[in-house]
């Protein structure tokens, strides 16, 4: 799991983690990862109109992480969290909705230039496609 936090929540963010990994004595056997990226303007990316810090957790493939990831998840979520697209979150269309300024926007466009959803999988219909 990865998100984009805006920058000037990382400190607290990264402490609430540290917390909560120590509350619940979760089994972390993987670095946490933090990098940082300026603002940008792309319409639907992470990063968009701020300046950003990204904080991935793993866990080693067979071991248990819903219980981890999903407490981290609430961490993300309470400072305005955008989640890395390819890996696991638990947002949905409106989630993304009211995080993203220019999300409907973005719908318009890619269904303007597919207006068929060929391009759309399940998972992208629910997310891009028209209501």
């Amino acid at each position: 799991m990865e998100y984009n936090i805006p920058a000037e929540h990382f400190i607290t963010v990264i402490k609430e983690i540290e917390t909560c990994i120590n509350e619940h004595q979760f089994q972390v056997h993987f670095p946490i990862e933090c990098r940082w990226v300026k603002a940008d303007d792309i319409t639907i990316s992470p990063a968009n109109g701020r300046d950003s810090a990204y904080i991935a957790v793993h866990m080693y493939k067979g071991m248990a992480y819903q219980e981890y990831f999903d407490a981290i998840e609430a961490i993300f979520k309470k400072y305005d969290g955008r989640p890395h697209y390819g890996k696991i979150h638990t947002l949905q269309r409106k989630d993304f909705e009211q995080r993203y300024p220019g999300w409907q926007r973005f719908v318009n466009i890619r269904h303007r230039l597919d207006p068929k959803g060929i391009f759309l999988n399940d998972y992208l219909q629910k997310m891009f496609g028209r209501n």
